[in-house]
């Protein structure tokens, strides 16, 4: 009976040593110079930027290609006119991000007749690894700004939170 439960004890720990957690610090605010967004992101976590300045990327410290990496917080830019609606906000998310599924686009209650905001929840992937998301578009007169925040699926329990709070603090830059 002692060796059956060392056994259980033994696999236990083997199986909880391979359960990656969450990748976090505590949450802080980044300005985008350039394009006047806030967004609060894991202290710990690096950013990198396109050339043009419309693309940021937010991911976990060790992470060697950003853009491949399956938990991040992304920000776009995009010069359109608008506010879009939601065919267009969809377009948008869709454009930019290699999405499978879309469990909902909402839109949000700081909508006002001049600044159109949409949450949405969809899935995705990053070569092989799939990944669960929350996000936002924000569109006004000429500029829409797209927040997404995405964990692999095996993170997605204890990282919601965290996408959540990203997504409710999410304030964009100049709309007009």
């Amino acid at each position: 009976m002692r060796s059956l439960a060392c056994i259980a004890a033994v696999v236990c720990v083997i199986l909880l040593g391979g359960c990656r957690q969450p990748t976090a610090g505590p949450l802080v605010e980044q300005r985008d110079a350039r394009t006047g967004f806030v967004v609060r992101v894991p202290s710990d976590w690096t950013r990198s930027t396109t050339d043009d300045g419309l693309h940021t990327r937010y991911v976990p410290p060790g992470v060697t290609a950003p853009e491949t990496s399956s938990e991040f917080i992304a920000v776009y830019v995009a010069d359109t006119p608008g506010p879009l609606d939601e065919a267009g906000a969809r377009r948008l998310v869709f454009s930019s991000l290699p999405i499978h599924g879309v469990s909902g686009f909402v839109q949000d209650p700081r909508t006002t007749a001049t600044v159109r905001w949409d949450k949405f929840e969809v899935t995705g992937s990053s070569g092989e690894v799939e990944w669960a998301s929350v996000g936002v578009v924000v569109s006004g007169s000429a500029r829409a700004y797209l927040l997404i925040c995405a964990k692999p699926f095996q993170l997605w329990r204890e990282g919601q939170k965290q996408c959540d709070e990203t997504v409710k603090t999410f304030q964009p830059g100049r709309l007009n």
